[in-house]
């Protein structure tokens, strides 16, 4: 399930800031309590910016990961998801990313959902495709990260497309 970002989230998603699959690609926490962070993420809602959401267990509502959407010009959205390793491999992501970019055209009207995933992102890439985005093309020198400028892959999916 998806949900909002809570106070007793915050160590969990310190621990993912320091997995080494996820460390990369994940931009650090707002703030270094839970409170901060979760004012930090209303704030962002509420001014129409970025819808920032916990992927938990239905069970107990226990912290697995975490996704945005980032709203921009054009009625474009775009995406970003990571996991736990405790998460990984059983089609959560996949859910969650097709769940999120299928709510944003019906409920957010739309017209464009993307993603920018690093070419060496390998398993973003993957999670991507299998959430219905395609393929556009590839930024030059988009990011930096590791003290080089790092290409990214550019994969949309638009209301028509099948999921």
């Amino acid at each position: 399930m998806l949900r909002p970002f809570r106070a007793e989230d915050f160590e969990a998603a310190r621990a993912l800031e320091q997995d080494p699959a996820a460390a990369r690609w994940l931009p650090p926490l707002p703030a270094q309590e839970g409170s901060a962070v979760v004012a930090f993420y209303e704030r962002c809602r509420l001014d129409g910016e970025l819808l920032h959401l916990v992927i938990a267990d239905r069970d107990g509502g226990g912290y697995l990961g975490e996704m945005m959407l980032a709203l921009g010009e054009h009625a474009v959205g775009e995406v970003g998801c990571c996991l736990t390793p405790a998460a990984r491999g059983r089609g959560l992501a996949t859910a969650a990313l097709r769940a999120l970019t299928d709510w944003a055209f019906s409920a957010l009207g739309l017209g464009r959902v993307q993603v920018f995933v690093a070419t060496d992102n390998v398993a973003a890439l993957r999670l991507a495709e299998r959430a219905g985005f395609r393929h556009e093309g590839v930024l030059r020198a988009y990011w930096e990260g590791d003290g080089r400028r790092l290409d990214a892959i550019v994969l949309a999916r638009l209301p028509d497309d099948q999921a």
